[in-house]
């Protein structure tokens, strides 16, 4: 980490959809529409949070709670600030938002394809439970993932 970066976690509100989708084109083969990131706003078990590093929209999560189990649904950092500890500081920041709401379990799916994913979500403490067989564009498997937080 630079020493005097500013780093912030916020809701996430309209004005940030068109960066959030620039950010979501950078990172994956199968990108989110406008339209799902528009809906996520509104969603009620839905919890869409923007990481902003010097001002500047660098990341994204959304994760749903459903009572004691949570789900990222959505992630990704810029590419610019990749490989710099971001990912994990806003996925530690997601363990500790569910733990005061009482949550135990959460849970993600990540491409097989998607080393550096894949190592950070080992990092942060996930085990894979599970496979969904060509999940991904009809050719990529997704390993189910799951944290114990409690």
């Amino acid at each position: 980490m630079e020493g005097q970066e500013r780093i912030g976690i916020r809701r996430a509100d309209a004005k940030d959809i068109r960066r959030v989708v620039e950010i979501e084109n950078l990172s994956f083969n199968t990108p989110w529409t406008p339209g799902f990131f528009k809906h996520e706003l509104s969603n009620p078990v839905s919890y869409f949070y923007i990481l902003e590093i010097q001002d500047k929209l660098a990341g994204y999560v959304i994760f749903w709670i459903f009572k004691s189990e949570a789900h990222v649904a959505n992630i990704a950092i810029h590419p610019e600030y990749r490989r710099k500890s971001y990912g994990g500081q806003l996925l530690n920041w997601v363990f500790q938002f569910c733990r005061k709401r009482g949550v135990e379990t959460i849970s993600l799916e990540v491409n097989e394809m998607n080393s550096a994913a894949l190592q950070l979500y080992t990092k942060t403490g996930f085990k894979q439970v599970g496979k969904r067989v060509k999940y991904y564009e009809h050719r990529y498997d997704a390993l189910i993932l799951t944290k114990t937080l409690l």
